[in-house]
């Protein structure tokens, strides 16, 4: 029943409707789903924002006459079970659908292959992709909690010609407005966003998406403050909407209050022996929240904490063809971050000009 090329032109086109709402469906993965029949698309959905309605659910529901012959396109194995959405196999049962194409097993042991078997149990042809490389850039981030314990982890990084990550005196930029764009573009597509505490105390960062028509889109906004030196009138506290999260070694009952009042969350981790705070402990904590894809923005000393343990996934390194001046040198952790570029940790995978900066996109080598 493979059709090999309209299949990959189906299951490419579930795949960029699944990419439209990466960072936005809570502990859900996005999902896409194709619907059609006699090689024609009848419909389309994609996972909805915090998780619901489900793909399948979405498309299904836009078609009023519900014709035979029809196949299903979806990017990760259907769900078999009930929870927060009902059951996506007993409504591609129900609506007698006659194939199923997924691009990947659900590694999730509350689906993993149980929904494939019910689909076959009840006549419904399926085929797997299940080695689909380009669906698996979707949905990393939520198999890698599923198997991993933790997030995807990217890191975004602006710097000089020369690797500078510190803007010089009296400027609050390095990079031009098209870098910045695309920039909120990340923030956009990730469930959460993290700085270190001298970024908030230097830049005083909002940390939202001001992209227009994707304002909605803002990430959870996180800070590492060994010391809790946050300040009360910051943007990220004064602005916060039940979407701050302080990571601290520091008990300080008032000011911990003063935060949870104003709906943060403010959590105590243990330091490792370089005096900073305990990575695994906060990605632990990512994880039962259910964080699928972390953008981590602000900070050499941090990028290089998640890179140095192999924990990250892309960066995104933006860079300026000026340099900050003879008189600006690399402090120690813009040095260690520099070395990524002739790493053999990282690959480089693109290279997009913008304008008068560029943007290099840096994989982790897989083994």
């Amino acid at each position: 029943m493979k059709n090999s090329q309209n299949d990959s032109f189906f299951m490419e086109y579930a795949i960029r409707l699944a990419s439209r709402n990466l960072g936005n469906t809570g502990e859900n993965p996005s999902v896409g789903c194709v619907i059609t029949s006699e090689d024609k698309i009848i419909s389309i959905g994609v996972t909805g924002r915090n998780g619901s309605p489900h793909a399948e659910y979405d498309a299904i529901n836009d078609v009023k006459n519900f014709p035979k012959n029809t196949t299903a396109y979806i990017t990760l194995e259907p769900c078999s079970h009930v929870g927060k959405n009902p059951s996506c196999v007993k409504l591609l049962i129900e609506k007698q659908v006659k194939r199923v194409v997924i691009a990947q097993i659900d590694p999730n042991p509350a689906v993993n292959g149980k929904g494939i078997k019910l689909l076959k149990a009840n006549g419904i042809h399926v085929d797997i992709e299940d080695d689909d490389k380009i669906a698996l850039k979707n949905h990393f981030g939520f198999i890698n909690n599923v198997k991993n314990k933790y997030p995807e982890i990217n890191i975004k990084v602006a710097s000089y010609k020369n690797g500078l990550t510190i803007p010089k005196k009296g400027m609050k930029w390095i990079t031009n407005d098209l870098s910045r764009s695309y920039g909120h573009i990340l923030r956009s597509n990730h469930d959460a966003i993290m700085v270190g505490i001298n970024t908030v105390l230097a830049d005083d960062p909002s940390l939202d998406c001001r992209l227009n028509g994707l304002e909605d889109r803002s990430p959870i906004k996180i800070i590492i403050d060994t010391d809790l030196k946050t300040p009360a009138e910051s943007k990220l506290v004064k602005y916060s909407n039940n979407d701050l999260i302080i990571f601290t070694n520091l008990l300080n009952k008032n000011k911990i209050n003063e935060f949870k009042n104003k709906g943060i969350k403010v959590i105590y981790v243990n330091k490792n022996n370089k005096g900073l705070l305990e990575i695994k402990e906060i990605l632990s904590f990512l994880n039962e929240m259910n964080i699928n894809r972390l953008l981590v923005e602000g900070g050499s000393t941090i990028s290089n904490s998640f890179v140095e343990k192999n924990l990250v996934n892309l960066i995104y390194w933006f860079s300026t063809f000026r340099n900050a001046g003879e008189d600006k040198l690399l402090n120690k952790s813009d040095k260690k971050l520099n070395k990524i570029r002739y790493s053999q940790k990282f690959l480089l995978k693109d290279y997009i000009n913008l304008r008068d900066n560029k943007l290099e996109i840096f994989s982790l080598k897989k083994d």
